[in-house]
């Protein structure tokens, strides 16, 4: 796999992994989890939850990997278990899954991240 490739991917599960998790994970320090409305979907979920650690353009952190062109990259079905199941992904990433998620959620979310190409 391209290296940067792998990076971007890494830094995405990083970032979603830090977002939301059950268990022995923890949002990083100084950081709290909050709630957020189930209404929030696609590009606006995104950029409540993602873009701290994902860039987009000229917005977002530089925690993980800039997903500009991740939709030119790979298909719904990888980002769908990047989501849900990151460790799976990448193992040994700090990036927790999203199982907080709705389906509908991640959907609207893996739709968008097809968009970014």
């Amino acid at each position: 796999m391209n290296r940067n490739l792998h990076l971007i991917l890494l830094l995405l599960l990083a970032l979603l992994a830090s977002s939301c998790s059950k268990g022995k994970q923890q949002p990083p320090e100084g950081r709290k989890s909050i709630p957020f409305p189930e209404e929030l979907t696609g590009e606006p979920l995104f950029n409540e939850r993602c873009l701290t650690c994902h860039k987009v353009g000229e917005k977002g952190g530089t925690v993980g990997p800039d997903l500009s062109l991740v939709g030119a990259k790979r298909d719904a079905r990888f980002f769908k278990q990047v989501i849900r199941e990151p460790s799976k992904v990448f193992p040994g990433t700090v990036m927790p899954a999203f199982d907080s998620f709705s389906e509908k959620q991640v959907d609207s979310l893996v739709d968008y991240l097809g968009t970014l190409k």
